[in-house]
C-alpha cells in the first residue's frame, strides 16, 4: 500500500513547494510499488541523489529537469509556472551568502495569492508578474489607495508565518526575513493611508518587534534584542495594543532568567500579567514564574504559579496552529512543567511530564514542528536520569537530544546542554561517556554564533 503524502505546505519557500509538488507527482504516478527517486531519475537523465536534493530543496532545478518532469510526470505546466519564483530564491539565496534558499522566503508563496488553492494552478501562477517584490509593489499599487486590504492582509500572512516557522527556521536565516519585513512596512509608513491602516502598520510592526527580539537573542546580541523588545513595548503603548506589550515583559522576564535574576523574572512576568489577561501571553507569563521560582527553590511559588499558567490554558481556546510561537497548547505547559520539576529536584513529577511532550509532540511518522521542545525534553529526561543515578541513560539521552540538534536547536537549548554537561562532569569527569558528550556539546557550540540564551518555547 503505498505510503500517504504530506500536504504541501503554502507556507514554506518556492523552493520547498517545488520540491514537494515533484515528490507528490512522483509518488503518485500509477505504477507500484511507487516510482523511486532513483527510478525517476534515470526517466530524465538525472541521479537519483539529484531527485533527492531537488525534492528537499536543497538543490536548484534546472531546464532540463523542468522539461522532464513535465513530461515523465504529466505536471500540466505546475512546476514551469514555479520555476522562475524558484530561480529567484536561489538568486536571493547566493547575494545573501547561503547554500540553499531560506528556509521560508522573504516574499512566499501565499504573499502573491489569495488562496492556497491558487498555488496548484499554473494559469494563475504564470500569470503573476515577474518579481517576487515587484509582485507585492504591483498589487499594492493596483487597490485604490496607497494602502489596501491587500496588502494588509499579505502583511498579515507574512507575519503568521515567521511565527509558524520559527520553532524550526535557523535563526540566522529567519532574522533576515524578519528584517527586511521590518523595512517593507517602514516603507510603506511614508505612504497615504488612514487611522485604521496605520494602526494596522504599527501593530504589524510590533509583532516583528517581538519576533526579531527572540531571534536577536537566540543568536546571542543582546543589545539588539532589547533594542527590538524597547521597540515592541513602545508600538504596543502607541497602539493600546496591551497583548504586545505584555509580550514585551515576557521578553524581560526570559532574558533575566537566562541572567540568573530570578527575582527580576518574577517582577517582569507579574508586570507583563497585569496586561495580558484573556490571552495566550498570560500562559507563558506563568510559567516564566514558575521557571523562576523553581529556580529560587520555591516549590510551593512554582506550583502555584503553573496552576496559575494552567488556569489561564483553560479558559483559552485550542490553537489552530500550536507551532506558532506566540499561541500555548496543552503540550508546552508539560514541557515547562518537566524543567520546573527537575529544577525542583523532582525526578519522578518530571518524568511524567516529560513521557506526555514526547507522547503528544510527534506526528504519525515521527516527525515534530517543535524538535527544539523535543531536544529540551531529552535534556530534562538525561538530568532526571542523573538524579536517578542512572549514568549510562543520562548520556544516552543527552546524545539524542544532539541528534536533535541544528543551528535553531542548540541556539535556543544552549543553557541546558551546558547544566547537563556541568552536572554530569561534576561528578563523572572522568567517564568516557561523560567526556564523549563533552566532546559533542562543545563541537555542537563551536559551530554556533555566540548565544547564550536559554529555550523560549
Amino acid at each position: 500500500m503505498p505510503r500517504p503524502l504530506k500536504p504541501l505546505n503554502p507556507y514554506a519557500s518556492w523552493s520547498a513547494l517545488f520540491g514537494a509538488t515533484v515528490q507528490r507527482l512522483r509518488m503518485s504516478l500509477p505504477e507500484r510499488p511507487p516510482v523511486t527517486q532513483a527510478d525517476f531519475g534515470k526517466r530524465i537523465g538525472f541521479a537519483g541523489s539529484t531527485v533527492s536534493a531537488i525534492e528537499r530543496a536543497q538543490l536548484r532545478p534546472d531546464e532540463q529537469f523542468i522539461e522532464g518532469c513535465e513530461r515523465e510526470l504529466s505536471a500540466g505546466g505546475i512546476l514551469r509556472a514555479m520555476f522562475r519564483f524558484v530561480i529567484d530564491e536561489w538568486e536571493d539565496a547566493q547575494r545573501l551568502g547561503l547554500k540553499t534558499p531560506a528556509a521560508m522566503a522573504v516574499v512566499g508563496p501565499l504573499d502573491l495569492v489569495s488562496s492556497p488553492l491558487e498555488l496548484a494552478d499554473a494559469a494563475v501562477l504564470e500569470a503573476l508578474p515577474d518579481g517576487m517584490v515587484a509582485a507585492m509593489e504591483v498589487a499594492r499599487h493596483a487597490e485604490a489607495s496607497d494602502l489596501g486590504s491587500g496588502t494588509l492582509e499579505s502583511l498579515d500572512r507574512a507575519v503568521d508565518r515567521f511565527c509558524r516557522d520559527y520553532p524550526t527556521a535557523s535563526p540566522a536565516v529567519l532574522i533576515t526575513q524578519v528584517q527586511w519585513r521590518l523595512g517593507y512596512v517602514n516603507g510603506l509608513l511614508r505612504g497615504k493611508f488612514t487611522l485604521a491602516q496605520h494602526r494596522h502598520l504599527l501593530v504589524a510592526s510590533g509583532w516583528l518587534s517581538v519576533l526579531l527580539a527572540c531571534l536577536q537573542f537566540d543568536l546571542g546580541d543582546r543589545e539588539a534584542a532589547e533594542a527590538s523588545r524597547d521597540a515592541a513595548y513602545q508600538l504596543g503603548k502607541q497602539t493600546g495594543h496591551q497583548e504586545i506589550m505584555a509580550w514585551s515583559y515576557e521578553l524581560l522576564s526570559w532574558f533575566a532568567l537566562v541572567d540568573e535574576r530570578f527575582h527580576d523574572a518574577v517582577k517582569c512576568a507579574r508586570a507583563g500579567l497585569e496586561l495580558g489577561h484573556g490571552s495566550f501571553v498570560s500562559v507563558q507569563l506563568a510559567v516564566q514564574q514558575a521557571k523562576a521560582w523553581a529556580r529560587l527553590g520555591d516549590a510551593s511559588a512554582a506550583e502555584d504559579a503553573m496552576r496559575l499558567g494552567a488556569s489561564a490554558l483553560s479558559r483559552l481556546p485550542v490553537p489552530e496552529h500550536p507551532e506558532h510561537h506566540l499561541v500555548f497548547d496543552a503540550p508546552k505547559l508539560s514541557f515547562y512543567a518537566a524543567t520546573c520539576y527537575v529544577w525542583l529536584g523532582e525526578p519522578e513529577r518530571a518524568a511524567e511530564h516529560a513521557r506526555e511532550v514526547l507522547l503528544r509532540c510527534k506526528d504519525q511518522d515521527g516527525t515534530s514542528p517543535w524538535p527544539g521542545r523535543l531536544a529540551v525534553t531529552n535534556v530534562d529526561l538525561a538530568l532526571i536520569a542523573f538524579q536517578r543515578g542512572d549514568l549510562d541513560e543520562a548520556c544516552q539521552r543527552g546524545l539524542d537530544a544532539l541528534d536533535l540538534n541544528s543551528e535553531r536547536l542548540f541556539a535556543t537549548a544552549l543553557g541546558r546542554f551546558r547544566e547537563l554537561d556541568g552536572a554530569l562532569r561534576r561528578y563523572h569527569a572522568t567517564v568516557s561517556a561523560v567526556r564523549d558528550l563533552h566532546e559533542r556539546i562543545a563541537v555542537a557550540h563551536a559551530a554556533l554564533p555566540a548565544s547564550t540564551s536559554e529555550p523560549s518555547s
